[in-house]
């Protein structure tokens, strides 16, 4: 194995033809700069350097292998560098998994402002259901989702903030004028609605087992704005979670209760603390903490 130490001197040296300056640029003796390149040719098995008294020129040899040298050292140089801007959390990797509303409501003005501090940090994205985004993180297939955890869970998490269920009602609709809108009135609705694995669905389904009642569900979708959509052309009311809140004409946007209480449950980054938890991670942890203080989601009132 190639001895990068000694192959940096030895292309000082050949830069100076010189091995007192040589020794002075690499804060050595001239002895031990003598002896490193003495040994990297006897590890080579040729002679670099013919040596004249004080003269030194480089062989055949030497001339040949200088520029692959000093290119090699220059690869070197940069992956050092990079190495320890990876550390500093500058550079690097990024897998995140979230849900499509995460990512349009939060998560893009998080990578805006991080891509702008960190730009040589390489983000990408893995969307899904809740289900599937902790799978994702299970598998290391994502370093970190933004998903609800369940209690009992062998995943690390940061809790972000609480998300709670709004329904989307259409204008005229009979509902629209209430200030408070209990689960139970979504009865004999025609709902608009996730399909399972998202976390709204799951909070739909445990608050509707709770009160006793079954809605009348008329679309399962992976998209929340085509929920929106419909709601808006009056074909039911939508049920959305805190990230898909957009302002809207058309529709009005009520709290769903639950025995008077809001329906919500936490929205977490988390991540599989078998896996590295990379310093990228964490600078994208901080902005997301910093950018939750100044943008606290919607709260029931």
């Amino acid at each position: 194995m190639l001895n990068l130490r000694a192959l940096h001197a030895f292309v000082v040296v050949a830069e100076r033809m010189n091995m007192s300056r040589a020794a002075q640029a690499l804060h050595i003796s001239q002895s031990a700069l003598s002896r490193q390149i003495k040994n990297l040719e006897h590890d080579l098995g040729i002679q670099l350097f013919d040596r004249h008294g004080k003269s030194l020129q480089l062989t055949a040899e030497g001339n040949d292998v200088l520029p692959r040298v000093a290119a090699l050292i220059d690869q070197a140089t940069d992956l050092s560098s990079r190495m320890k801007a990876m550390s500093r959390g500058q550079v690097g990797t990024l897998r995140i998994a979230a849900t499509p509303q995460s990512i349009e409501a939060m998560l893009s003005h998080v990578l805006g402002t991080m891509r702008l501090k960190y730009p040589a940090i390489e983000v990408s994205f893995l969307e899904g259901t809740n289900d599937e985004l902790l799978e994702h993180v299970r598998t290391g297939s994502a370093h970190v989702a933004i998903a609800s955890v369940p209690p009992s869970t062998d995943l690390e998490k940061q809790d972000l903030f609480r998300g709670y269920l709004y329904a989307v009602i259409p204008d005229g609709h009979e509902l629209v004028n209430r200030k408070k809108l209990e689960i139970t009135e979504l009865a004999n609705q025609r709902i608009l609605t996730l399909r399972r694995g998202f976390m709204t669905r799951s909070l739909l389904d445990a608050a509707c087992a709770e009160a006793g009642i079954r809605v009348h569900t008329v679309l399962d979708s992976d998209s929340t704005q085509t929920l929106c959509a419909l709601a808006r052309a009056g074909l039911g009311i939508a049920v959305v979670s805190t990230t898909a809140l957009t302002p809207s004409q058309g529709v009005t946007v009520l709290p769903l209760r639950l025995h008077d209480e809001p329906i919500g449950g936490m929205i977490s980054a988390t991540w599989n603390p078998k896996m590295y938890k990379s310093p990228a991670l964490v600078r994208f942890l901080e902005e997301v903490k910093v950018y939750l203080a100044l943008h606290p989601p919607r709260r029931p009132v």
